[in-house]
């Protein structure tokens, strides 16, 4: 009795190892996508946390848009904003916080009562991937509170 493997024919012997080769590429690409996608959404979430911290300090001290003693407003808010991505692997600064909106009477007294305050909080995200798709990926995200 001979068994399978004595019964093929000599060229099908590497057409295992070959169809491997071609399927491994690819599926490391799905796998390192699969990744990234991770990577990118945790990213999206620790921004949108570092805005949402931003914002509710700058309710809560509506004077942080009067200029410090270097000139620099809402110093406090684009702080507390970056420390909130602390430890996790996210390096925002407070160049990545902007706040596009904080309506004043008097540009010197703080944030009016009752008026919304906008933080928004941005970072380029770095693929692994990097060497398929283009440059790093902006992500933006911002939150509106009241001041009270």
């Amino acid at each position: 009795m001979t068994s399978r493997v004595q019964d093929r024919h000599p060229r099908e012997k590497g057409q295992g190892l070959t169809e491997f080769a071609l399927v491994v590429p690819v599926l490391l690409v799905v796998a390192f996508g699969l990744l990234d996608l991770g990577r990118a959404f945790f990213a999206v979430i620790t921004i949108s946390n570092a805005a949402r911290e931003g914002a509710r300090y700058l309710t809560q001290h509506p004077d942080d848009n009067i200029p410090d003693e270097y000139g620099t407003t809402f110093a406090g808010t684009k702080q507390v904003a970056a420390a909130e991505a602390q430890g996790s692997f996210i390096n925002l600064t407070p160049s990545n916080v902007t706040v596009s909106y904080c309506l004043d009477a008097d540009e010197f007294e703080g944030c009016d009562s009752g008026y919304p305050v906008i933080v928004q909080v941005s970072y380029n995200f770095d693929l692994v991937l990097g060497w398929i798709f283009p440059g790093p990926i902006a992500l933006t995200r911002s939150t509106q509170m009241m001041v009270p």
